[in-house]
C-alpha cells in the first residue's frame, strides 16, 4: 500500500509541476497577439519662409519657395520597439532643399519617369513613441495642382494614410497707377 502511496504523490505533483509550466506559458503569450499600429500625421505650411507653419495657406506662386513642415508619429499596442516605414511622396516639383529639424539632410529619390521625389523615413512605434517631423522647402516648377501623400507601410491600415494638395499659379504682377 505504501508503494502505491508514493507513486500517486509522484503522480499528482508531476501534474501539478505540467500545470505550472502550462500556466506559465500561457501567462507569456496572453496579450502577445497581432500587433496593432496607429497613426497620427499632417501636412503644414509656412507664408513667412519658416519662421511659423499653419494649415491654412495650400496656394503659391511659381518660382516662391515653399516651406513644408510633415509630422507624424506611429504607435503601436505594445511596450517593444518595431520600425514602420513612412514614404512622402511629392511629383512635379524641382527639389530645392529637405532637412529633419535638427538640422540633418534628408536624401531624396528622384523617379525622372514619373517626375516623382520621394523621401522615406522610419518611425520606431511602441505604446510610448515620439513625434517626427521634418521640413522640405522646394519650389514649384508648373502651374497646375500637386497631391502629395504620406503613405505607412503594410503594417499600418492604409486609413491612416494621407493627401495634402498645393496649388500652384502664375505671378500677379503689381498693377500701378499712373
Amino acid at each position: 500500500m505504501k508503494k502505491s502511496n508514493k507513486t500517486l504523490v509522484l503522480l499528482i505533483a508531476t501534474i501539478l509541476t505540467l500545470l505550472i509550466i502550462a500556466i506559465l506559458i500561457m501567462t507569456l503569450f496572453i496579450g502577445r497577439g497581432e500587433v496593432e499600429y496607429k497613426a497620427d500625421s499632417g501636412f503644414f505650411y509656412s507664408a513667412d519662409k519658416g519662421h511659423s507653419y499653419g494649415d491654412g495657406t495650400k496656394e503659391y506662386e511659381i518660382g516662391e519657395n515653399v516651406y513644408m513642415k510633415v509630422k507624424f508619429k506611429v504607435t503601436s499596442n505594445q511596450k517593444k520597439t518595431s520600425k514602420v516605414k513612412v514614404v512622402l511622396s511629392i511629383p512635379n516639383v524641382e527639389n530645392v532643399d529637405a532637412k529633419y529639424m535638427d538640422g540633418q539632410v534628408i536624401t531624396p529619390n528622384f523617379d525622372a519617369v514619373n517626375n516623382v521625389t520621394t523621401y522615406e523615413f522610419t518611425a520606431n512605434a511602441s505604446k510610448e513613441s515620439n513625434e517626427y517631423e521634418c521640413v522640405i522647402q522646394f519650389v514649384p516648377n508648373a502651374v497646375g495642382s500637386v497631391k502629395m501623400t504620406l503613405i505607412y507601410d503594410d503594417n499600418v491600415d492604409p486609413s491612416y494614410d494621407i493627401q495634402s494638395t498645393l496649388e500652384f499659379v502664375e505671378v500677379q504682377e503689381e498693377v500701378t497707377e499712373e
